[in-house]
């Protein structure tokens, strides 16, 4: 009897996601545990192909982010299967490139998805309007604040929390209406702190399929 032949290490791999007829969106973090938790959940419940929708946590900060961003488009480009969307989700806080990230973004025709002064005030959006600006108090930064008035309303809320998404996922459309009235001051009152253009990235993975 002919000895079968042993399968060749590719054959073993499991096929990974397939792609979807629908965009393709890379969404690059400065967060490496919050922010790309939150979306891969959200990618998770609306049963969008990780083919589709690519995201990664870089842990940097916001010029390093755009520079990152504009580097794996790039390379998906060259391969000849570039990404319909680009999305850098990134924080105001205390970065001191955060200006000229935002020009880089532009100019590279990057989307933006920026928080002042960090990603919590998004969540926190999900529970009360608010437009009182955040500032450092003690040994806090106005990012901690922001994170700290959170846990009035999610009392176990701490960075990376792993649910964040599923715990808020029953209070998306009040975020979504909180934070598009929460821009209209900004363009009103030129006063970013505290805003977010989260809502758009979100509202636009909802809508990927359709």
């Amino acid at each position: 009897m002919a000895q079968r032949k042993p399968r060749r290490r590719g054959q073993l791999r499991r096929r990974g996601p397939e792609r979807e007829p629908y965009d393709r969106v890379l969404i690059v973090c400065e967060g490496s545990k919050t922010e790309p938790s939150y979306f891969r959940s959200l990618v998770d419940r609306y049963r969008l192909s990780t083919a589709n929708v690519v995201i990664t946590g870089r842990g940097s900060d916001p010029r390093a982010l755009v520079k990152t961003a504009k580097k794996l488009r790039d390379i998906e480009k060259r391969r000849g299967d570039q990404y319909d969307a680009v999305y850098c989700v990134f924080d105001y806080d205390q970065h001191t490139h955060f200006k000229t990230a935002s020009n880089e973004e532009h100019s590279a025709k990057l989307n933006l998805a920026r928080s002042w002064p960090c990603f919590e005030f998004w969540l926190l959006l999900h529970f009360v309007y608010r437009r009182q600006p955040y500032a450092p108090s003690g040994n806090r930064s106005a990012a901690e604040n922001c994170a700290r008035e959170l846990r009035q309303y999610l009392s176990d809320y701490t960075k990376g929390k792993a649910d964040v998404f599923e715990a808020l996922e029953d209070q998306i459309e009040t975020a979504k209406s909180n934070a598009r009235l929460v821009l209209l001051d900004v363009k009103a009152t030129g006063r970013c702190n505290p805003s977010t253009e989260v809502h758009c990235l979100v509202a636009y993975l909802q809508a990927l399929k359709s």
